[in-house]
């Protein structure tokens, strides 16, 4: 399967993002990074984050975005902060287009376009409810 950015991920199968962790501080970041935000501190490692969170804030866009977004078809799509615990991720909120602050989401792979016949796949968040993933 091709995602968007393989140094976004642990793993694609189960899905995991890749975030980093201070050793000096203990602050967790999203991407990984090599040095720490907070205290720009060189002891980071790479973590997997938890691939469970709540909504922490969204929006919904009604109108085509401008490049370089790509999509294979352009329908309103919601955009939101999902609080994972150590980290704030923003992504995309998948399978619908109203949530609710504090609403449970699990992280999913979704379809970001197509290249050729190829799907690419990028992260993004469904309802916890859900239970069928939203790739395609």
């Amino acid at each position: 399967m091709r995602v968007i950015d393989e140094t976004l991920f642990a793993s694609a199968d189960p899905v995991t993002l890749k975030g980093s962790a201070c050793d000096t501080c203990g602050a967790h970041v999203f991407p990984a990074l090599g040095s720490c935000p907070m205290c720009t501190g060189v002891d980071v490692h790479d973590v997997p984050l938890p691939t469970s969170g709540s909504v922490w804030s969204w929006t919904t866009q009604h109108f085509e975005p401008k490049p370089p977004f790509r999509t294979d078809g352009f329908s309103p799509f919601s955009i939101g902060y999902v609080d994972l615990g150590p980290v704030i991720v923003e992504g995309w909120l998948v399978g619908r287009t109203e949530w609710t602050i504090g609403e449970p989401v699990r992280l999913v792979l979704a379809k970001a376009w197509t290249d050729g016949e190829e799907p690419v796949h990028t992260f993004a968040f469904a309802p916890a409810s859900d239970v069928a993933e939203v790739a395609s």
